[in-house]
């Protein structure tokens, strides 16, 4: 077993960039375990704000997938309001009955995660970067296992679009070149980060 990451002791290192909180971003494929390491910092990383990038993926036309990642709304309520606010308005896509979109007002208090992927290429000056790395073949088979469309379905639109898009972004981006901090994603994430 490696050493430990104490990513409190890493982020009270310095202030934060813009003076007021931390922002941390949670990267990695679809399936890789980014929210299952959001849930575990809740109880690390205290006074921190989790925001999963899942809860702005929406329904969409389409013969292959049936949701995309709504990057425009995205920005316009949480990256955009974050740069100069600890207050903003978080409206998730609502799947069940009801309306649309729920508004739920978040105030950030010492910090916010993002768990999204492709969060890296978001415009902001990040205190830190995660980047959970998984076999992409694990990932695939956690997605898949997650999803309740048809199976077909579900591996074309992992396998033709989901996953190539992926692997454009890693090697566009080279996330694990930029990020502060790689966790694996297959292993217990308290064995790597406390």
């Amino acid at each position: 077993m490696g050493v430990k990451i104490n990513i409190n002791e890493l982020l009270n290192s310095h202030k934060p960039k813009n003076g007021k909180f931390y922002i941390v971003a949670i990267d990695g494929r679809g399936g890789a375990g980014k929210s299952n390491l959001g849930k575990y910092l809740t109880g690390v990383l205290h006074d921190f704000l989790i925001i999963n990038g899942d809860d702005y993926f929406e329904p969409v036309e389409n013969q292959v997938v049936w949701g995309a990642f709504n990057n425009e709304r995205f920005i316009e309520d949480v990256i955009d309001p974050i740069q100069s606010s600890s207050k903003f308005l978080f409206r998730p896509y609502n799947w069940n009955s009801g309306p649309r979109y729920l508004d739920m007002p978040k105030t950030i208090k010492r910090g916010i995660c993002i768990e999204r992927c492709y969060s890296f290429e978001f415009d902001i000056d990040w205190d830190l970067k995660i980047w959970v790395e998984t076999p992409k073949d694990i990932c695939r088979q956690r997605g898949m296992a997650r999803e309740t469309m048809p199976k077909d379905r579900v591996r074309l639109a992992w396998e033709t679009v989901w996953q190539p898009r992926e692997t454009d972004y890693i090697e566009k981006t080279h996330p694990q070149e930029i990020a502060d901090i790689i966790v694996y994603g297959t292993k217990p994430f308290e064995d790597q980060i406390v």
